[in-house]
This record gives structure tokens, sequence and C-alpha cells, in this order.
């Protein structure tokens, strides 16, 4: 026979422990608090890239609006998926946030053991900016125009050889979609970041880069790389000179008008109310006109819009980037 005095401690003890779990969660979905201790943003590559040099003036602009300290984590590897994984497999409560970048919408598509799905184990809490790639070339490199450099291209046959922040990145795929509509062989040699790409280019080490304008600035202006055209559909008044892909080529290039974007991201089931604290953190902070004519100078636009808005361009670049990367037969390696 049950003994009524324990039976009723048990069943005390557990309504205790029921009550503590409510509060919890109740506490957990609260957003009154956030934040109440530092928040992570972790970024999926090397520092010195042009990711990593967003997230850190970011960082910096969104620590002063939030009231607690921002701190930047590089996870480099894999196009990226290290540092997704890291902020997919973390709790939903804010405080770890991505980084994110297209790679979001073409790793899915390149890679044979995606860790995740972007589209449902990643929240979209903010648009951050957008910005043009730039084509630079060491200054040993003949060439002058891209023109000239397909042309050397063509007549030496993988002797070129194009540095990218990993394979299936952007700057991988836009190289080879010039690859492809210019019908030449240039070597592609992937890095963990742009930051080490350019720094093999500046050495001398590989013939060329595309990455993004904001981290060639310093070094196209002290000529220590050429700079031959940018992606986009106009030019850029911090460099007027640089022809667009379509102006080099003589031809439309809509694969290479596309450039970068960035957005953060947290893990799914992260609270609405939380999203929207950050995402509107994200905008007073990107509306600082200081911090905008900081990415001025990195050819950087800011991009603000609601968490819906991050979401839509994620999943339209998703499709875009699906259909031309199965039309080129592009593999990660």
């Amino acid at each position: 026979m049950l003994n009524v005095p324990k039976a009723l401690r048990l069943l005390c003890g557990l309504a205790v422990v029921a009550a503590s779990l409510l509060f919890v969660s109740q506490a957990y979905a609260q957003p009154d608090n956030y934040p109440s201790r530092p928040v992570r943003l972790v970024v999926g590559y090397a520092p010195g890239g042009p990711t990593d040099i967003l997230a850190r003036q970011v960082g910096t602009e969104l620590a002063k609006v939030l009231g607690q300290t921002v701190v930047i984590e590089n996870k480099a590897g894999a196009n990226g998926n290290i540092g997704g994984s890291e902020v997919v497999n973390a709790k939903p409560d804010g405080y770890t946030l991505l980084m994110g970048d297209l790679t979001l919408a073409t790793n899915p598509s390149l890679m044979k053991n995606m860790p995740f799905d972007p589209l449902k184990d990643l929240k979209a809490v903010a648009s951050l900016a957008v910005a043009p790639l730039a084509l630079v070339v060491h200054p040993s490199v003949t060439a002058r125009t891209l023109p000239e450099l397909l042309e050397y291209a063509r007549n030496n046959p993988g002797k070129l050889s194009n540095g990218t922040a990993g394979n299936g990145n952007l700057t991988h795929l836009a190289g080879e979609v010039l690859k492809t509509t210019a019908g030449v062989d240039i070597q592609q040699v992937p890095y963990r970041g742009s930051g080490p790409a350019l720094t093999d280019l500046v050495s001398g080490q590989i013939s060329m880069v595309i990455t993004g304008l904001s981290s060639t600035v310093g070094y196209i202006k002290e000529a220590r790389v050429r700079p031959l055209a940018i992606t986009g559909k106009k030019r850029t008044p911090l460099f007027p000179d640089i022809p667009t892909f379509s102006e080099a080529l003589g031809k439309p290039m809509p694969e290479l008008e596309l450039g970068s974007w960035w957005g953060l991201f947290a893990p799914a089931g992260t609270p609405d109310a939380i999203v929207q604290k950050i995402n509107a953190a994200a905008n007073a902070a990107l509306k600082n006109p200081e911090f905008h004519e900081r990415l001025a100078k990195m050819n950087i636009m800011p991009d603000t819009g609601t968490p819906q808005y991050m979401d839509a361009r994620l999943r339209s670049e998703y499709d875009a980037w699906t259909k031309v990367i199965r039309r080129a037969g592009i593999q990660a390696e």
C-alpha cells in the first residue's frame, strides 16, 4: 500500500519542479531584460576578410545600442559552415548570433553533406549591408584590363591562380562564372577566408583574387594590387575608374551583379520578441552617420530592414544561385 504522506511529498515535489520549469520557460522567453550579458557574434571566416571587418564594425555599434559587449568569435572553415553550425546548435536565447552572408544561399547546392538547413535551422534577424566584389591582380600580372587578363588566360591555360575564401564561397562562384563565361582555365586556390588569400596575393604567391572591395581598398590605394573590375550594376564612387564586369566584357553578366550581402541570424526557435529587439538595435546602430561614413570608405552600403526582409532575401538568392550552380556544374571540394 502506498504511504500517503510520502505520496503527498512526492506530488508536492513534482508540483514545485513543474512550477520552476514554467517560471524558467517564461523567463527564457521574456525579452524585457535582454541582453543581461555579452552577446556572441560568430563569423565563419578568418580575421581580415570583409565579413570579419564588417562584423567588428557592426559589433561595436550594436554594443552601444544594446548596452552589452558584443564578442566577435571567428569559427573559420567549411565555407562558413563551421560558424553556421556553431550558431545552429546554440541555445536559441539571442546570445549567440551569426554574421551571415551569401554562402547561406549557396552552400546547400554545393555541399554534399550540408550540416544544417539555413532556411529551417536559422532565423533571420536583421539585414545589415551590401557591397560589390572586386577582381584584383598582383602587379606582376601584365594585364591592365579584364579582356587582357582573359586573353592571357586563353593563351596560357592554368597559369593564372585565383585565391578564394573557400570552395563554394561567393569569391569562388564569381571566379567559376567568369571562367565559364569567358571559356578560360584559371586555377582556383581555396583559403580559409579572404584575408589569407589577399596576404598571398600581395606577396605574389597567387595571380588574382575576387573578393569584397572593402578588404582591398588599402591595397589598391597603395598600388600593391591592381583592380580590373567590380561586380554590381554600376561603378563605385570610391573608385570611379574601375569598370563593372559587364562594362569590361561588353556584355551582361547578371550573375555578377548580385554582389555581397550580410545579415544577422539566430538559431531557429529564438523568441520573436528577442529577434525584434535585436532587429531594432541593429537598425538603430546602422543609422549612425559616423558609421555610415566608415562603411562608405570600405564601399559597403547599409541595407536595413525587418527580419522578414532578410528572410525574403535569403530565400530569393537561395533560388537564384541554385540555378546558377546547377547550370555551371559547380561543386565544393
